[in-house]
């Protein structure tokens, strides 16, 4: 089957990428720009088709010949500064690639959406597909996801084209080019030096168990249902402790009450705006601090669906943070990273030009001047 995959380039996208090539079908990949020839999957590449969401005749162009379609392109972003272009991208952008897919004669459309659409709660609880958010907090994004949802349904519904949803927890690990709030979780506790954690809890996942999760949806998967695909259900102790052995780090020290954790996004965005950065935490995503998301993958796990410990999705996050330019030096000079996180990121073959492989030619010692007789 000819698949093509939005988003390739991203975390979700690249292991869905992949999975389809270990699955047998064969990948087209659809980015925003069409520079920078095929798109490289470690040691193998795909074809890539430029095709911006805000283009249709590019979309259909793009979709021609496919048979179908795995829809991750969106917007993964907390605060005010990209409220608009997450409402856009992720709800707008799914219906113009929807409508672009039908017109291309695409047979068949996995969404990927995000958990958060099924809610969360005070206490500990584990949610399914038939929960949908309550009174909590609904930061923007959460909020573009549920509409995604919907929009979705009723766009596959009205074209006469199959959609299905699928529903990741939090995502860890890599490749990745750019920081995501997943990995961005892990990050913020290696660079708090009090090794702090909070109340509550959040469902990890590693990403190629995701990117299978979407090809066995793609296969297998019901028209019209939700299905959520995650992890292990961890307490935030439970992940930072994770973290801290993982990492070879103490902590965590203590247990801060969640609204400590607005104020300290509050502080990061304001030290952002001094420096010109992205903040690492914003006071939108603290706010959901305290609660438990928790979920259950059962219905996915029925069509053939399984992820592995939270523990290798936490090496396969340390892995790629380690190597990457998120961590400063200062605190990656600080880990004694266990072998099980060098051995979590794939080493990928790259061909040397001849200037690097010839030979450097040998240089003799120096000549110490000689002391006088």
């Amino acid at each position: 089957m000819r698949v093509a995959v939005s988003g390739a380039t991203g975390l979700v996208g690249g292991q869905v990428a992949r999975a389809a090539l270990d699955a047998g079908h064969d990948v087209v990949a659809l980015t925003r720009e069409g520079h920078g020839g095929p798109v490289r999957l470690g040691p193998r590449t795909v074809e890539r088709r430029a095709a911006p969401l805000t283009d249709p005749a590019a979309l259909r162009q793009a979709l021609t010949g496919v048979d179908a379609l795995v829809h991750c392109a969106a917007v993964y972003a907390f605060g005010s500064a990209r409220a608009h272009e997450v409402e856009q991208v992720n709800t707008d952008g799914t219906v113009a690639v929807l409508e672009a897919a039908a017109d291309a004669g695409v047979g068949r459309v996995v969404v990927t959406t995000s958990s958060v659409t099924c809610g969360s709660s005070l206490l500990p609880g584990t949610r399914t597909e038939r929960d949908r958010p309550g009174d909590e907090p609904a930061p923007t994004y959460y909020a573009s996801k549920v509409a995604q949802e919907q929009v979705a349904l009723e766009t596959g519904r009205a074209r006469g084209i199959p959609v299905v949803l699928a529903l990741p927890t939090v995502v860890l690990g890599g490749p990745y080019t750019r920081l995501a709030p997943s990995n961005a979780i892990v990050l913020r506790y290696l660079l708090d030096p009090t090794r702090s954690t909070f109340p509550g809890g959040c469902n990890v996942v590693d990403a190629r168990d995701v990117g299978a999760g979407h090809v066995a949806l793609l296969e297998r998967g019901e028209a019209g249902e939700r299905y959520l695909l995650g992890g292990e259900d961890l307490t935030w102790r439970a992940l930072h402790t994770l973290v801290s052995d993982l990492a070879g780090l103490p902590g965590p020290f203590g247990e801060l009450p969640a609204a400590s954790a607005w104020a300290v996004a509050a502080a990061t965005e304001w030290w952002a705006r001094l420096t010109e950065q992205p903040p690492l935490s914003t006071r939108e995503e603290a706010g959901t601090v305290g609660r438990h998301y928790w979920y259950s993958s059962a219905k996915a796990q029925s069509l053939g669906y399984a992820a592995r410990p939270a523990r290798e999705a936490v090496a396969a996050s340390l892995a790629w943070l380690a190597v990457g330019t998120d961590l400063p030096r200062w605190a990656r000079e600080g880990l004694r990273l266990r072998p099980e996180v060098r051995a979590a990121r794939e080493l990928v073959p790259v061909r040397l030009s001849a200037e690097e492989v010839r030979p450097r030619p040998r240089r003799s010692p120096p000549a110490w001047p000689r002391r006088p007789r």
